[in-house]
């Protein structure tokens, strides 16, 4: 069989982490190639820069607020594993949104509830 053909039996992950000019940081999905996972991050990072935006999830960051991106970590693994990491990565970025929903920057106080006479009740 020619070489083209044939599947590799790994896959490449890149982990990379994007830091905000006011110190905000945070992980991107992780990208994943067969052969050249180092082009699939150029790709991205050359698309970003040209619409001047950065999308993640429902969030967009004007690109000049982007300070830079950081390739942190490259694995190789079998495809099954790769495929469970990446489920596993985006169950828990899916809860670390949800989490950073309900944060505030003051927790409102909590109003004191007035007891009243409920209906039907015996008078006092």
């Amino acid at each position: 069989m020619p070489e083209e053909t044939l599947q590799s039996d790994t896959i490449l992950i890149a982990h990379a982490t994007v830091y905000l000019v006011g110190g905000e940081s945070f992980e991107l999905i992780p990208f994943q190639s067969a052969e050249d996972v180092k082009s699939e991050v150029n790709d991205l990072m050359e698309s970003w820069a040209k619409s001047g935006f950065l999308l993640r999830g429902q969030r967009i960051y004007p690109w000049h607020q982007v300070l830079r991106v950081e390739v942190t970590a490259v694995d190789e693994l079998s495809r099954s594993e790769a495929a469970q990491r990446l489920v596993e990565w985006e169950i828990n970025d899916l809860y670390r949104v949800q989490q950073g929903f309900w944060k505030t920057k003051k927790a409102r106080e909590k109003k004191e509830e007035t007891k009243q006479p409920q209906a039907g009740g015996a008078p006092h």
